[in-house]
């Protein structure tokens, strides 16, 4: 008779919900936006200097400074991308096992590889400004 006036609603964990939800999508908003301005910036590097950038980036002997742009920040920024791409991905796996009261949450795991994808963001720019500037 101790649980007379116990109710268990099972309701699912709403605030973990919500944070992964938003974790995803900003992770997939960013990603995406990532893939998108690596991919400006080839463009723009063609439209400038047409077929010869092509093979100055296949030709690792004599890069030339939009080359060595492009390699190094680009590669930086794609890499970044496909972290946040990998964060939205378990953090959506991770969303589907919020339902199951048993299953554990694991939002350390999300919050590292978000942490990461940050910081190779934040190296990537950094690269680009010395890059362009010095």
């Amino acid at each position: 008779m101790d649980n007379e006036w116990e109710i268990d609603l099972k309701l699912p964990d709403i605030s973990a919900m919500a944070t992964l939800l938003a974790t995803a999508i900003c992770s997939a908003i960013m990603g995406a936006a990532e893939i998108a301005y690596t991919m400006l910036w080839i463009t723009a590097a063609y439209e400038r200097h047409g077929k010869e950038f092509f093979i100055d980036l296949i030709n690792a002997k004599a890069l030339t400074w939009t080359a060595e742009f492009v390699i190094v920040a680009g590669s930086l920024m794609l890499l970044s991308s496909m972290m946040f791409l990998i964060t939205m991905f378990y953090s959506l796996i991770e969303l589907n096992a919020v339902r199951d009261p048993s299953k554990k949450i694991r939002m350390n795991v999300i919050f590292l590889l978000f942490i990461i994808a940050m910081i190779l963001l934040f190296i990537a720019l950094i690269s680009a400004l010395i890059l362009r500037y010095i």
